[in-house]
């Protein structure tokens, strides 16, 4: 099992690296930190183009079409690498050289890396546990249903009918479009969307926010090797952040959002050091942008909102408004190319009617003092309930050293406005949320507070770690002052007393962070409080499998483990959302009404329409909520069982044909809709 699960993680992290990196090879692209920064979101731009591409030829997306686009990318590279090194051949050469910064600093990075991984497989337990939570039912469903029929592009996701894919509801499937390529590879859905949820959620926020602690640092006037160390303890403060990763996966399984979020720092570092001249990394940063965008949309304003605040800072320090004002151009060509390559997305995404500024707000309003509380201390949240509102001590007092070393240097200071803008905007939305200023902002994100309270820890890390180096510095230069021993050993003193505090503090808060953040992600996957897909659906699935025809769906509810009959064996279902879906009324009054078809006519056409033979009901389902259903079918503010399945048993053509646990099939004898019994 562990040699499974490695070799998983391995697929997993090659489908997510791999095609960008190829795509950053073949553009030319040489600087080692845009490999750290961006790879992942400009591998979701190649699969997005290949999808695109794929769907218009008609040929189905998958892992021969993505292998064949990124050993091409790789081919080109290579041939450009030994071009340019033939052309360099005459000229005297420059070795590479790692300093013990880089390598301390480096070495860092991988322990954030692997404390990240280690609580995921805490959690988890292994590659094969399902999550519980409601918002990764479509996940699986999207995933599968890419790797099933070979559809990726923006117009064919999501269909509400997987049977023949129509009634299409656009949902940004950025991400499903690796997923469902690493559970080709590995055999399982749940083990592929596993993987990579590893490889981006822990080993991808490590290396992301080690980029953009880099890009800070060295705009604070730090050195390489310093920069790097401050790249690896940012990397290890983040690991052990309860958000965004936890929060999101915990408290609704928010997957699409949360990889948004840890790769958003990797972006806005790739965009603060567009070159000025050549064209190659302006592509590779417009496929970025793309690809980010297309795991979920509200990247635009967190990438947007926090470019714009760090400019703000960087303007305040010499040079910075001149570097601002020579970077606009590539920035807006990227952008332009982005526009051009990701039409298909861009439409598909403005489409979409209502949406998130129109979503209610999911928290009551607070005192000032205590949201000001809340947002600096980066408190646990969620529902387990010994760790909610302790506070994350260590990682908000070294933020909030960091602020002040940053203001003391008066260097570097766009990292602080990036921090501090959304420490506002958190606050604003917390003493009124959903109706203030900052309204504007937090309805890109539906009002969400889990949402908009993460984009704190994405600058917290940075901003700390930037500062421990910058007081080693300090302490370091004061030694020298003060001991002849340090005088001539300054630079390697403040180097090895910044490698040392990031050790303390990946031996002592961080790995007691870890413990509890496993126990959230361990909430959900390996010892959940409540069971939606469980050993009994799993029996039932199988049951089902041989015995269904061609072109028989099953009658399900999307808020039990039924989905996972499409998801584990391609059996068609009605429903693949919890409360059914508007453009296709009989999912939801079926829902409602299944139980009448003796006496409603309605719902005997469209059993008899649908082909439904089969019902699947499972009456442990677990509690949502349903304040909005379509036609207010759920006349509850909660939902579980719909009432359409209650009291089956003894109705006419209906039989109980199997049943384990809570989870019972019917059959349907098809006689009694046509009206022949």
């Amino acid at each position: 099992m562990i040699v499974r699960d490695a070799l998983a993680i391995l697929v997993g992290t090659a489908v997510v690296v791999l095609p960008g990196m190829s795509l950053l090879l073949a553009l030319g692209v040489r600087r080692p930190l845009w490999y750290a920064a961006v790879p992942t979101v400009a591998s979701v731009g190649v699969a997005m183009v290949t999808a695109i591409v794929c769907a218009v030829i008609g040929l189905p997306y998958g892992v021969p079409a993505l292998g064949v686009v990124t050993l091409a990318l790789a081919a080109v590279g290579v041939w450009r690498l030994v071009r340019a090194r033939a052309a360099a051949a005459e000229k005297p050469r420059v070795r590479f050289r790692l300093g013990m910064g880089e390598v301390l600093g480096l070495l860092l990075v991988l322990c954030g890396m692997g404390l990240g991984g280690a609580i995921w497989m805490a959690g988890i337990d292994t590659l094969s546990t399902i999550s519980q939570e409601h918002d990764m039912i479509m996940h699986y469903v999207i995933t599968s249903y890419i790797e099933r029929t070979g559809h990726g592009a923006p117009w064919q996701l999501m269909p509400s009918d997987v049977l023949t894919g129509e009634a299409i509801s656009f949902y940004p499937a950025g991400l499903h479009l690796l997923m469902s390529v690493a559970s080709a590879l590995t055999g399982s859905a749940a083990v592929g969307i596993n993987a990579v949820t590893i490889a981006v959620l822990a080993f991808g926020w490590a290396v992301s926010v080690a980029s953009l602690a880099f890009v800070a640092a060295r705009r604070a006037g730090i050195g390489r090797g310093g920069a790097m160390i401050a790249g690896g303890i940012a990397s290890i403060v983040a690991s052990g952040l309860y958000r965004p990763v936890f929060s999101l996966i915990h408290e609704g399984g928010v997957l699409p959002n949360a990889a948004t979020l840890v790769l958003a720092p990797g972006v806005i570092a790739a965009l603060l050091t567009v070159p000025r001249k050549g064209w190659g990394p302006v592509v590779a940063i417009a496929f970025g942008c793309l690809g980010i965008l297309a795991i979920h949309p509200s990247a635009m304003a967190t990438v947007g909102v926090s470019l714009i605040a760090w400019w703000i800072g960087d303007a305040f320090t010499k040079g910075g408004l001149r570097r601002i004002l020579g970077q606009l151009p590539r920035i807006a060509a990227a952008g332009g190319i982005a526009v051009v390559i990701g039409l298909p997305l861009l439409v598909q995404l403005f489409g979409v009617s209502g949406g998130a500024p129109n979503a209610p707000a999911d928290s009551p309003p607070i005192p000032f003092a205590d949201a000001l509380g809340n947002s600096l201390g980066m408190v646990y949240w969620g529902f387990v309930m010994e760790h909610r509102a302790h506070p994350q001590l260590a990682a908000a007092i070294i933020a909030l050293v960091g602020a002040a070393a940053v203001l003391y240097s008066r260097k570097g200071l766009g990292i602080f406005t990036a921090w501090l803008a959304w420490v506002v905007i958190e606050v604003a939305y917390w003493t009124s949320p959903g109706k203030g200023w900052e309204s504007v902002i937090t309805g890109l994100f539906y009002h969400s507070n889990l949402r908009i309270w993460s984009h704190i820890s994405l600058f917290a890390p940075v901003l700390g770690a930037v500062g421990v180096v910058l007081i080693a510095s300090r302490v370091a230069l004061w030694l020298g002052n003060r001991a002849p021993v340090f005088r001539r050993r300054v630079r390697f003193a403040a180097l090895g007393l910044s490698f040392v505090m990031g050790l303390v503090y990946l031996l002592w808060p961080a790995v007691n962070y870890a413990r509890t953040d496993a126990d959230y992600i361990a909430n959900r996957y390996a010892r959940p409080n409540f069971v939606r897909v469980g050993v009994d659906d799993g029996k039932a699935i199988a049951w089902l499998g041989d015995k269904i025809k061609p072109g028989e769906r099953v009658l399900n509810s999307a808020n039990d483990g039924s989905t996972f009959l499409y998801v584990d064996e391609g059996i068609p279902i009605v429903n693949i959302s919890s409360l059914g879906n508007a453009k296709l009324p009989h999912t939801y009054r079926l829902l409602k009404g299944l139980n009448t078809y003796p006496s409603n006519p309605e719902i005997r056409k469209s059993l008899k329409d649908l082909n439904i033979r089969w019902v699947y009901v499972d009456t442990s389902a677990p509690l949502i909520g349903a304040a909005t259903s379509p036609e207010n079918w759920v006349d509850t503010n909660t939902f579980s069982f719909p009432k359409g399945f209650e009291h089956l048993d003894g109705l006419p053509g209906l039989e109980k044909v199997f049943t384990s646990g809570p989870v019972s099939i019917y059959e349907i004898d098809a006689s009694v809709l046509n009206g022949t019994s």
